[in-house]
């Protein structure tokens, strides 16, 4: 993906003179509130954020608040097409990627507990039924339920 940047309007809320804007690349986004003598940089990895939350006025500019940790990151002044835009790509980013890191580390933690479990102490029937249950749940993939499996039948 190319890196797209939208710069708010110097007519909304906020800073009149030096419009805020949002650059979105592949893994993060920054948004940048520039300031007369100094301003605010910050860059956002998309798997941490929470939520994407726009306010739209009748009349008037948006408001794009970002929810990170738990705080609300907040920029004023896009157009209601940029808004949607800039909330659709965050939402498309925050699943590829949120998803796939998750699935790893719990892939990884289902190895290392497979090693160490000694024969006819577990039920092979259980952990498979755990494991779809993982496969449900989007948490694992078919191919990683079939490659966890293969692992529980050779045992």
């Amino acid at each position: 993906m190319e890196i797209k940047t939208y710069t708010a309007s110097r007519i909304s809320d906020g800073n009149h003179i030096f419009p805020a804007s949002i650059i979105i690349s592949d893994h993060e986004l920054t948004l940048k509130i520039p300031g007369f003598f100094s301003g605010k940089s910050r860059n956002i990895v998309y798997q941490q954020i929470e939520g994407v939350n726009i306010d739209t006025p009748m009349i008037g500019y948006s408001t794009i608040t970002f929810v990170v940790g738990g705080e609300e990151v907040i920029a004023h002044g896009f157009t209601k097409a940029e808004a949607q835009e800039i909330k659709e790509i965050c939402s498309e980013k925050i699943t590829a990627t949120a998803p796939r890191a998750q699935t790893e580390n719990i892939s990884d933690a289902i190895a290392e507990a497979m090693k160490n479990i000694k024969p006819g102490t577990v039920s092979v029937a259980d952990e498979l039924k755990k494991l779809k249950e993982l496969v449900d749940a989007g948490v694992l993939t078919q191919a990683e339920f079939d490659e966890q499996k293969a692992k529980l039948l050779r045992n």
